[in-house]
């Protein structure tokens, strides 16, 4: 019963990790409001919660060394209400009020991120674990889909409307307080003595360098989509917005079989994963036609929803479980580089080749595969190093 409540509360944290994408949305209502702004300020309503996420998912390994872990959930869980409700009482006086909010909210993403990862670590084990990696992943897709849309509906009314969506945080929060332990996994309390000596190791720093490189190479196809297919003619901001709920739903049913996949197979499930975002990337770079976006789109979602949490559980288990907190949120933050990166190397070479889009995708296909290539060598070679 114990373990029970302790899944409802992670995956209920885990249903709000995307909350800050509803403001896709509404980004061009907010432009047209604000007259005169400049529109890079706008995007930043944005963008900051990934730069805040990035930070505060580092910051709350260390965290967690000194603070409750249930602590540091609820404190994310109550900046996001707090940016959420400021944003839909008073965003409409100024962008800087908005931009305000969005700062409250990348503490939420970032720090929920990490602790959402690092409590499976802590009360799960083994096949339990990973499934419920799985699971967890699932979770962000699931609440994603729901979110935005519901956010969509509420933008129709008039866009301060659309961030009602995060009274959410408020069953969330007392879902956390009533079933989520405050005190260290039992499993681990005797363990205090090992932390001094425990270390983080080359397999750790190995996973966070692929999981960077996932970042760069597959977030091309979220950052590109929609101006590719009103580049190509086929379609508007609703294809799009379909083309992107595809990817989730495909990501959704994959973190619900994530177990499975893991029991059949084993260490090659990051290489397998990378290579069937590879073949997404490439299937829209030779043909280009809308069902080969869907098909391309639902196969960076199998990638996104299979690597997440392979890679988090790769890195946990390759440590003292006392340090394992810290091991996730240095493989978290090393994602949230690479996303962050993307568009800078993919606009470069776009560039480079005179602005043809359509590079973009073939540049991700040759990196998701090297990366592949990569990850089953570079791991081999550690197993190798381990067993002498």
């Amino acid at each position: 019963m114990e373990k029970k409540k302790i899944k409802i509360a992670i995956l209920s944290i885990s249903s709000l990790l995307m909350i800050s994408m509803t403001a896709s949305a509404i980004l061009a209502d907010i432009q047209a409001y604000f007259v005169g702004v400049d529109p890079s300020l706008i995007s930043m309503v944005l963008t900051i919660p990934a730069l805040m996420g990035l930070v505060f998912a580092f910051a709350s390994g260390p965290l967690s060394l000194r603070l409750p872990k249930k602590s540091l959930v609820i404190f994310g869980l109550v900046c996001g209400l707090t940016g959420g409700m400021i944003a839909l009482l008073f965003g409409s006086i100024s962008i800087y009020v908005l931009l305000g909010c969005s700062l409250l909210l990348g503490i939420a993403q970032g720090m929920n991120s990490t602790m959402s990862m690092a409590l499976i670590a802590d009360y799960f084990v083994a096949e339990e674990s990973g499934a419920l990696m799985g699971l967890q992943s699932a979770f962000v897709n699931g609440g994603s889909m729901v979110l935005l849309f519901s956010s969509g509906m509420l933008a129709g009314i008039s866009w301060q409307m659309s961030y009602l969506v995060y009274l959410v945080f408020i069953p969330v929060i007392f879902l956390v307080i009533k079933n989520l332990p405050k005190d260290q996994a039992p499993a681990h309390a005797e363990e205090k003595h090992a932390e001094k000596s425990a270390k983080l190791n080359a397999r750790v720093y190995f996973t966070a360098l692929t999981m960077f490189l996932f970042g760069v190479f597959l977030f091309v196809f979220q950052t590109n989509i929609a101006l590719y297919v009103a580049g190509k003619g086929l379609g508007d901001a609703s294809t799009s917005g379909l083309i992107n709920t595809s990817m989730s739903a495909a990501g959704m049913l994959t973190g619900i079989l994530f177990g499975r996949m893991q029991r059949v197979l084993k260490k090659l499930v990051i290489p397998v994963s990378l290579l069937v975002g590879g073949m997404g990337m490439l299937l829209i770079f030779v043909l280009g036609s809308l069902p080969s976006l869907f098909i391309g789109a639902m196969c960076c979602g199998f990638c996104l929803a299979t690597i997440n949490p392979a890679g988090t559980f790769q890195a946990a288990n390759a440590v003292h479980p006392s340090i394992s907190s810290l091991a996730i949120a240095i493989v978290t933050a090393a994602t949230s580089v690479g996303i962050f990166v993307s568009p800078i190397v993919s606009n470069g070479v776009a560039s480079f080749a005179g602005g043809n889009i359509e590079i973009k995708f073939l540049l991700a296909a040759v990196g998701l595969a090297a990366v592949g290539v990569m990850s089953f060598v570079g791991n081999a070679i550690l197993d190798k190093k381990q067993t002498i």
